[in-house]
């Protein structure tokens, strides 16, 4: 190809909107719809699920094709991106048929319930070449990624602890409306993998890669088959220390609290906002806005805005644009996971469990 033509196809790939399908209409693929909708180089194109009635309205709702299965979706054309919005159990086989049929792929946290999985998906991607985004759109806040500067830059000295607390609260009916949260088949986990896996992932992403946990899960005032109730001390490669707690049964539950502690300052985030910032000889920057969190997700699984969904589907389509590795790809998705399931057998074993 010339270098004039070559140069001309790349603009137009570069200028081409991205056809976006979405797999599973329940409530999740609504944050999906209405982000990909705000972004210039996207078009949602179609939706497909098992349930006729749930494909037809969400198609209904948002005037886009009802892909009658999922091998029709994977077969147009007109897909370059598919959305997983499916309960967790069923996100690592989808992710491999997406792949497999060559389409690039974001899926809700977890990307899988199973190192295994986790690993399949992996190699189904390289081989395949396409690329894949897991939400964890907490990191893209504000709030986060003015914790991580500091942290990168040193400000914080030497880290000393990181610690997660997430007490939130759902409801018996949360687990009896949704069928398979709960179930160790369809969710993996419960109160960790999948409520308390955005916090995981943020502590970690901060505070660097764990080394060992020592943690307990229990399951004391739900009637589930997974933990409502969990706790784990952490160690980090670093040499820092940490605590993870997460639960869905204490009433009413309380904000997601992140502190992060070096010997030179301290830094504590609530939900999506900057609670404290106390670094020694510093004032608090200008543009760093102290206060309490409005978001109540803690209680209320809906209760966020689309903004992080915004910046990382965003940041997905980029990364095709520009043949980049996404923000928070496969290999980042499978660290929550390790962690997690690292609890779970612990817990299991009463031992300390190195990653």
């Amino acid at each position: 190809m010339p270098l004039a033509a070559a140069a001309e196809w790349i603009n137009n790939m570069k200028n081409k909107k991205l056809g976006f399908g979405i797999i599973g209409g329940g409530i999740i693929a609504n944050w999906h719809a209405d982000a990909i909708r705000k972004l210039d180089g996207a078009e949602l194109t179609g939706v497909t699920d098992v349930n006729e009635n749930t494909r037809k309205a969400f198609a209904g709702k948002y005037d886009i094709r009802d892909f009658n299965s999922l091998e029709e979706m994977l077969s147009s054309s007109g897909i370059d991106v598919v959305c997983i919005c499916t309960p967790s159990g069923m996100h690592a086989p989808l992710a491999i048929q997406a792949a497999n049929k060559g389409k690039h792929i974001i899926v809700e946290k977890p990307m899988a319930i199973t190192l295994e999985q986790c690993d399949e998906v992996i190699q189904a991607c390289e081989v395949n070449r396409v690329k894949m985004a897991v939400i964890s759109q907490l990191r893209f806040t504000d709030a986060v990624q003015k914790l991580k500067d500091a942290v990168d830059r040193n400000l914080l000295g030497r880290l000393v602890m990181g610690d997660i607390y997430m007490k939130y609260y759902r409801s018996q009916e949360y687990y009896g409306n949704g069928g398979w949260r709960g179930t160790k088949k369809m969710d993996g986990g419960g109160a960790l993998m999948n409520q308390g896996i955005h916090g995981i992932d943020l502590l970690q992403y901060i505070m660097g890669p764990v080394k060992t946990v020592f943690g307990h899960a229990k399951t004391l005032a739900r009637t589930i088959e997974v933990e409502d109730t969990a706790t784990a001390l952490v160690e980090f490669k670093n040499g820092a220390l940490g605590v993870i707690q997460g639960t869905t049964s204490i009433y009413p539950g309380s904000p997601r609290r992140l502190e992060v502690s070096g010997d030179k300052g301290s830094i504590v985030l609530e939900e999506d906002s900057i609670f404290s910032w106390n670094i020694e000889g510093r004032e608090v920057p200008e543009d760093v806005k102290i206060g309490h969190s409005e978001v109540m997700s803690s209680n209320n699984p809906t209760a966020f805005s689309i903004d992080g969904h915004v910046k990382q589907i965003g940041d997905m389509i980029n990364a095709i644009s520009d043949n980049r590795r996404p923000l928070v790809d496969q290999y980042e998705g499978r660290k929550p996971v390790e962690i997690i399931l690292a609890v779970y057998e612990s817990s299991r074993t009463g031992r300390i469990v190195r990653l």
